[in-house]
């Protein structure tokens, strides 16, 4: 009964997650990337609901099916991540894994035997270490604000390791609870914070103290109302509290957010005031923003920020005369756009675009730039 319910929620939470990334999915494909998988997974957990409610042997199919498929959306989404393509023995392997145990599904679905299973859960155990390890290996060629994407997913990905693992009962046949819809919970909270680039990892370490007080909490009450609570009824109410503490701060999260209000533009046009406090607060990643000025040009010959001031967005890609100056104040400032506020005397906001960011940020990022440039 609580596996039923913690899946139940965790479908809910990549419903609310799937939605809250639809934005972002029109113009970046990592966020494109990461909707699939919310959708990939939010498939399994409703055909694991429909398993656990029927038992119909169509259906065990089907969630095969999508087990073995998993790790390649998993792979794909890292390959964004890094902006690098996995190597392709990797790929052929994800590849090769849907392949073969979607086949023992369709042919051996009627006798799935616990040799099958094993077989899976070492194939998915694999690809989540071979993806991990990619996503390691390739995060110090980052920007400073795509490594925290990147690492805010990667410690996602390895807190899900011992969770996921449960979920196999040949390997683990007298748990109280499976971890598998916890794992899902943990991945869609290391990356709702992605979406208006304020993910980090030590967010999601904060968003898991708080499920955990949540998961202590339920289990207090539990100890208050029964008398006699034992180990595998308190680990169940701790797993229950969790859970729920992870959907609320979801909702709560992405409340209010929807598909036609996540955009810089968007934010912009709902600005009561048009001075430059009031356009700075407007959305998440000019909030962020920090402003360069005085002390922190003082070492650039303005014979080098001249050339640097002829552009009203500058980012590190830029690649006349003005490239070295940029490139150097972006990693002072970690960050992937320096937005030119004034001329004289020179002031620069530089902001930090994460992982999520597409490339039709950059035309939203000129229309802040003259709204900014007007109002200094």
């Amino acid at each position: 009964m609580i596996d039923s319910l913690i899946t139940a929620i965790a479908l809910a939470a990549l419903a609310f997650a799937w939605r809250a990334a639809g934005e972002a999915a029109s113009r970046s494909p990592v966020a494109a990337r990461l909707r699939a998988l919310y959708a990939l997974t939010g498939l399994l957990l409703a055909l694991r609901l429909a398993v656990f409610a029927t038992g119909s042997l169509p259906l065990i199919v089907a969630l095969m099916i999508a087990a073995a498929w998993l790790p390649l959306a998993g792979l794909r989404l890292a390959e964004q991540l890094c902006r690098r393509h996995a190597p392709r023995a990797v790929k052929l392997l994800g590849l090769g894994g849907g392949i073969t145990f979607t086949a023992l599904a369709l042919t051996l679905g009627v006798a799935w035997s616990e040799g099958a299973a094993v077989a899976l859960a070492a194939y998915q155990s694999v690809m989540l270490a071979l993806t991990i390890g990619m996503l390691a290996r390739e995060r110090g060629d980052l920007r400073s604000a795509e490594r925290r994407t990147l690492d805010t997913f990667l410690l996602a990905l390895v807190l899900t390791i011992p969770l996921a693992l449960t979920d196999f009962h040949a390997i683990f046949p007298d748990l109280p609870v499976r971890g598998g819809a916890v794992a899902v919970l943990v991945i869609v909270l290391g990356s709702s914070r992605l979406v208006d680039d304020r993910g980090t990892p030590g967010g999601l370490l904060a968003d898991l103290a708080v499920n955990a007080g949540a998961a202590a909490l339920m289990t207090l009450v539990g100890w208050i109302g029964v008398a006699a609570l034992d180990a595998a009824a308190a680990v169940r109410l701790a797993a229950g509290g969790f859970a729920v503490g992870a959907l609320l701060l979801l909702i709560e999260r992405t409340q209010g957010r929807g598909p036609q209000g996540a955009g810089l533009v968007a934010a912009l046009a709902r600005t009561p005031g048009a001075g430059l406090t009031a356009i700075l607060s407007a959305h998440p990643l000019l909030e962020g923003g920090q402003l360069i000025d005085g002390e922190a040009l003082a070492a650039y010959p303005p014979a080098s920020l001249e050339p640097l001031l002829a552009h009203r967005v500058v980012d590190a890609d830029l690649d006349d005369e003005a490239g070295d100056a940029a490139r150097d104040l972006l990693q002072a400032a970690q960050a992937t756009h320096l937005i030119r506020v004034s001329r004289s005397p020179p002031q620069f906001l530089a902001i930090a675009a994460g992982g999520l960011a597409g490339a039709e940020l950059d035309d939203e990022i000129a229309v802040a730039a003259r709204l900014i440039e007007a109002a200094a």
